[in-house]
């Protein structure tokens, strides 16, 4: 199977001339049938509309350099409300925001901590915690998103509010 390094470095010219930067990049599924996810992100956001636009200008690249042996599928979307963390300079732009970052700790295994980003220096990040601080070494996270709380109690808010099905006139 491609490995991603290989496909970033196949599709990330092509998304810097559009204008837009490569948040996350993963292959997934079989050798058989990979499926390529693309999370793109530009200042102001992205819309469903750029999306499309970015997904047909890379489908011609992959077609181009042809990556995989057979079929794939392309998948293109905005990072979304808990937009994945990757690299230091995600840590950095996004300082003083919430976030949940999961650690591979060879000893105790798995650990997750949620907090406010404070510093992400040389491969070192500090979260602030209910806790005290935490320092932990990128090379060990496994997973990192940012927490948009703001759209979570938005999203129940709005559900809160909606009318009971029988006031709306739809079946029970």
């Amino acid at each position: 199977m491609v490995q991603e390094r290989d496909l970033y470095g196949i599709i990330n010219p092509e998304l810097e001339l559009l204008g837009f930067e490569c948040v996350k990049l993963e292959v997934v599924g079989s050798s058989r049938s990979p499926v390529v996810r693309l999370y793109i992100d530009k200042p102001g956001g992205v819309t469903v509309g750029e999306c499309a636009k970015v997904s047909r200008a890379l489908g011609l690249v992959l077609e181009r350099e042809d990556p995989f042996p057979g079929r794939y599928l392309l998948e293109v979307s905005s990072p979304g409300s808990n937009r994945p963390l990757v690299t230091e300079e995600h840590y950095q732009r996004f300082s003083g925001q919430p976030a949940r970052v999961a650690v591979e700790n060879g000893e105790v295994g798995k650990i997750t901590y949620t907090g406010t980003i404070r510093s992400c220096i040389n491969g070192d990040l500090t979260l602030q915690t209910d806790d005290g601080d935490v320092v932990v070494a990128l090379r060990d996270v496994v997973r990192a998103n940012l927490i948009n709380q703001e759209y979570k109690i938005d999203k129940k808010r709005d559900k809160d509010r909606r009318p009971p099905a029988w006031r709306r006139g739809e079946e029970q």
